[in-house]
Order: structure tokens, then C-alpha cells, then sequence
């Protein structure tokens, strides 16, 4: 549930200017820079290289294999221009 407070913001910042907006966004993203880093941050810094796990392109690869022909065929071998 969102507070009577923050309701009350949401309205006073929709009166600001941009370059208030851009400011106080700015000062948001800031103290959201300080604070503890989540703890997932701190799992990657853990984290080490298992060469016994397939690589991404291998998995993609093989995934790729169990779609038949006549599916690839539909795709455009541009992949953007008649997509």
C-alpha cells in the first residue's frame, strides 16, 4: 500500500520542471549508489569459473537443434528488414 506521504510527493513532483526532475532524480539515484550493495552483488564477487558448466551458446546451440525445419524456414534471413 502507498502512503498518504508518498502520494503527496508523486503530486509535487509532477509540478516540478524537468530540469528540477532531472535534479531530484539525480539525489534519488545517489543515495541509492550508497547503500549497502545487495547481496547478490556480493555473491558475484564469489563467484568462480566452473569449466564443467556448458556455455550459453552451446545450450543455444542445442536448443536450436530440437526446432524443426520447416519453423526455421519462416524465420527472415535478414532477421529486421520483414520480421
Amino acid at each position: 500500500m502507498i502512503s498518504p506521504q508518498l502520494l503527496k510527493l508523486e503530486q509535487s513532483i509532477h509540478n516540478l520542471s524537468l530540469e528540477d526532475k532531472l535534479w531530484l532524480l539525480d539525489k534519488i539515484f545517489e543515495q541509492v549508489r550508497n547503500t549497502a550493495p545487495h547481496p547478490q552483488e556480493k555473491d558475484l564477487q564469489n563467484l568462480k569459473y566452473d569449466d564443467q558448466v556448458k556455455p550459453i551458446w552451446e545450450i543455444a546451440v542445442e536448443i536450436g537443434a530440437k526446432i524443426p525445419d520447416s519453423e526455421w524456414a519462416k524465420v527472415p534471413s535478414d532477421l529486421s528488414k520483414n520480421f
